[in-house]
């Protein structure tokens, strides 16, 4: 396997390999060899204060609340080189809070591509986890990607719907995956749209 480089990441775009949507400015949103995604405004939090424990065997949605930063909140600054949509309202993450969001953008993945999800550098030094474990997108991946989002400092952070707040990294496979995740039958997030809560009790 190997790692694509800004170039590659370019022409798998332009050929419509690698999709990614909405995609306002291509350049400042790429790397030398990944590419930057921003924070939806939707995000799942877990009622800790009403629930004594989590049991995968049983999980359903009624655990989580689920909070959303209205459209009518967010602005446009406009800058010389590119239109940012950046809200106005922030989500406030506490210290020890894990919190699910999702990207803003829809991405879909080629079946002879796989992506890593990794955090960004000037938000890992304020103390923000982007995923807890799930950093891996299959081949053929279609949907927003859901973040697993945790607060390891001492402060509240604020995070701001539009923010630029993660990065995929993108290896091309020896060879395209027989059947990839959008062909599979039990792919539990194929097509997820916002944060999406885990999907774990279709195991049992």
């Amino acid at each position: 396997m190997s790692i694509l480089s800004d170039k590659d990441i370019k022409e798998r775009i332009k050929k419509g390999e690698i999709v990614i949507e909405p995609l306002e400015n291509l350049e400042k949103s790429l790397g030398p060899s990944s590419l930057d995604l921003r924070l939806g405004n939707k995000f799942r939090v877990f009622k800790h204060a009403h629930v004594d424990i989590i049991d995968p065997k049983n999980y359903h949605d009624e655990l989580i609340r689920e909070y959303e930063i209205k459209n009518g909140r967010i602005k446009i600054k406009e800058h010389t080189y590119t239109t940012l949509y950046i809200s106005d309202e922030p989500f406030i993450i506490h210290p020890g809070e894990f919190i699910l969001a999702s990207t803003y953008e829809k991405v879909k993945i080629p079946a002879d591509i796989t992506a890593r999800l990794e955090g960004r550098s000037s938000l890992g030094r304020l103390g923000l986890l982007v995923h807890v474990t799930a950093g891996y997108i299959d081949p053929g991946f279609e949907g927003h990607i859901t973040l697993e989002l945790g607060n390891v400092g001492k402060l509240p952070l604020k995070l701001y719907p539009g923010m630029r707040v993660c990065q995929l990294v993108f290896e091309e496979m020896t060879s395209p995956s027989e059947t990839p995740y959008n062909k599979r039958k039990n792919s539990k997030y194929l097509g997820e749209n916002g944060a999406t809560s885990s999907r774990i009790k279709l195991d049992f």
